[in-house]
């Protein structure tokens, strides 16, 4: 019984704040998304317009109008903002749990190659 008090604990997850490599940054604007799977859901709606609210190297977040699948892959387009050009991302969507405002969506874009 002394042994079992004694003992170490279990890992405990972190926090999913404390996992983040990349400092988020509250951005809004409106990105283009492509969904890349060929699931029936994302055949019907292949295009979807989300309101970004964060943004950071490793993914955002995003309010969607329609529900995405955990896992699903996405192409999303950022438009130019001032004097930044706009660029594209690849990614899955880690999260979508439904809001007053749409579907909160969650997306961890692919790493990009190293150059070599």
């Amino acid at each position: 019984m002394v042994a079992l008090l004694k003992m170490p604990r279990p890992f405990e997850v972190e926090s999913e704040q404390d996992r983040r490599l990349f400092p988020r940054k509250e951005v809004h604007a409106d990105v283009q998304t492509n969904r890349i799977d060929h699931s029936v859901q994302a055949r019907r709606d292949p295009k979807l317009t989300m309101a970004l609210r964060d943004l950071s190297l490793g993914g955002m977040s995003a309010i969607s109008p329609a529900p995405l699948s955990r896992g699903e892959r996405i192409n999303v387009q950022f438009p130019a903002l001032g004097t930044h050009g706009g660029w594209n991302a690849l990614g899955r969507v880690i999260r979508c749990m439904p809001s007053a405002l749409g579907y909160r969506v969650a997306v961890e874009f692919d790493p990009l190659p190293m150059a070599a």
